[in-house]
């Protein structure tokens, strides 16, 4: 493991980044560099979400992503080379991450990190114009995010029918009633592409699909028209698929409605139930279950986790328990860019250096050990650097794991044309 962190690299200064508050988050001003630096830097480009309605995933998202940069700038940066961070407040608004990457573009930066699908999918085919490749952090791979013959985009896991899939396995390994597990959904509208090509899936594992429904992703008030018709479809455990304030409003409802007494289980994708929500929500969350496909800062058998640790309380006085999940997810997609980064000096130099050479040694990846996840290999086939996850609870506040890490089996696939396809 230590190989893995000496690997991103020796010698330099630290970035010059001053923290200040924003609302409730953290944004960072850039120190100017001499012209002697700046021949020996390598720009980042970070579309930060620091406010708006997904500000409660990206305010820990970018703190980790700027500390991390800060760190490794102070172990003397890549191979000597500076990391300097070029962000803009995207806060989830297409017109807004378009602008932030034509910007990027102008600074040259050579690779892109950006939080959410929908400002992904707003800039796809800029990126590539613009030949910049682009870590997707908080989400799964998805067909939308497919860019044809050459792909631009590395997702955080796999295809996010396949959680799906595997949830309802696991549903029916530990079911002992005589009927079918019953399972249902409760999802943003964009994840409705997702959802229907793994209900046939879902199905011939023998568990029964009772609904589905898709809203909005912002500004739900009332979610009881919805859980009404939970009731009546009878289902054992429902998929959820909300953020921010709609989470808080349907785990209020739900627990108004005493869903839970019912017999219903709910669970929650990856990027939902952060902790600033759960704090939230208070007791409405106990319970409630939760895909994760991070390690938390309480699990110090990962090497990485225990950098994390020093770093935070460095840099922000934060203690093991006040560490954010998502705090940690900003520092692996960052973490893994920079090492493509790395590579791509390695192979073309520093001189020549562009965004298509950081693709190119990014899709190359062959078993990273960042510390904080199983090793990743990143391939034209398998753009996205985690196949593994955890099933978690809510227990007085606190993520506690109900399984072990295991790995996500692909069942479907799509091909670089976005073309769904059966795999597994």
């Amino acid at each position: 493991m230590n190989k893995a962190w000496k690997r991103i690299g020796l010698g330099l200064i630290s970035i010059g980044l001053v923290l200040v508050l924003l609302v409730s988050g953290v944004v960072p001003q850039v120190t100017q560099a001499g012209p002697a630096e700046k021949e020996r830097a390598v720009k980042i480009g970070l579309h930060s979400v620091l406010t708006g309605g997904l500000a409660t995933t990206g305010v820990p998202v970018s703190k980790g992503q700027f500390d991390y940069i800060r760190y490794i700038n102070e172990q003397g940066g890549i191979d000597g080379v500076k990391v300097e961070a070029v962000w803009e407040d995207s806060g989830v608004s297409s017109a807004k991450v378009v602008m932030a990457h034509k910007r990027f573009v102008e600074a040259g930066v050579v690779v892109e990190t950006c939080l959410e699908a929908t400002m992904v999918e707003a800039m796809r085919s800029r990126l590539i114009r613009d030949e910049t490749p682009c870590m997707y952090i908080a989400g799964v791979f998805a067909p939308y995010l497919m860019t044809g013959a050459t792909q631009w985009v590395v997702g955080a896991g796999v295809e996010g029918e396949n959680y799906f899939i595997n949830l309802a396995a696991w549903i029916k390994e530990n079911w002992t009633e005589e009927r079918p597990p019953r399972l249902g959904f409760i999802q943003i509208e964009p994840w409705k592409d997702v959802v229907r090509p793994a209900i046939p899936y879902i199905e011939k594992l023998g568990v029964e699909v009772v609904f589905t429904e898709y809203g909005p992703l912002y500004g739900v008030i009332d979610f009881t028209p919805v859980l009404i018709r939970t009731i009546a479809k009878s289902p054992d455990w429902v998929v959820v698929g909300h953020y921010a304030g709609n989470m808080v409003v349907l785990a209020k409802d739900i627990q108004r409605l005493e869903l839970q007494q019912k017999g219903i289980k709910f669970i929650v994708d990856q990027a939902s139930m952060e902790e600033a929500t759960v704090r939230v929500i208070g007791k409405a969350a106990e319970g409630w279950y939760k895909m994760v496909l991070l390690p938390t800062a309480s699990m110090t058998e990962w090497p990485g986790i225990k950098i994390v640790l020093q770093v935070a309380k460095k840099y922000r006085g934060m203690e093991p328990e006040e560490i954010p999940l998502y705090y940690i997810l900003g520092w692996v997609p960052t973490l893994i860019a920079l090492e493509g980064i790395r590579l791509a000096i390695e192979q073309v130099g520093f001189e020549n250096l562009s965004g298509r050479a950081v693709r190119d040694a990014l899709f190359n990846i062959s078993d990273f050990d960042t510390g904080l996840l199983p090793p990743a290999t990143i391939t034209e086939d398998k753009p996205f650097y985690n196949e593994y996850e955890w099933y978690g609870r809510f227990e007085q506040g606190k993520l506690v794991p109900v399984t072990d890490w295991h790995k996500v089996r692909r069942v479907i696939g799509y091909s670089p044309q976005g073309e769904l396809i059966s795999i597994g």
